[in-house]
């Protein structure tokens, strides 16, 4: 398995905790987020940065932070 995938599988399981289930958590990722500039957090996990700017972005989710 190479090194991206392996950060997206531990980006999937730390949506799943913050979204509490796959399903609110892909229905995230496949929305707009304006605090992503107004793209879909799914076209960002093409790369380390990208994946990198999800994790980030769902870690204020978890705090409560809204940007």
């Amino acid at each position: 398995m190479n090194n991206i995938n392996f950060e997206i599988q531990k980006l999937n399981k730390f949506g799943n905790e913050v979204f509490g289930d796959n399903t609110n958590f892909e229905k995230w990722l496949n929305s707009k987020s304006i605090a992503l500039g107004n793209v879909v957090p799914k076209s960002f996990l093409k790369t380390f940065e990208g994946i990198q700017l999800v994790k980030d972005e769902l870690g204020r989710i978890e705090q409560g932070i809204i940007s």
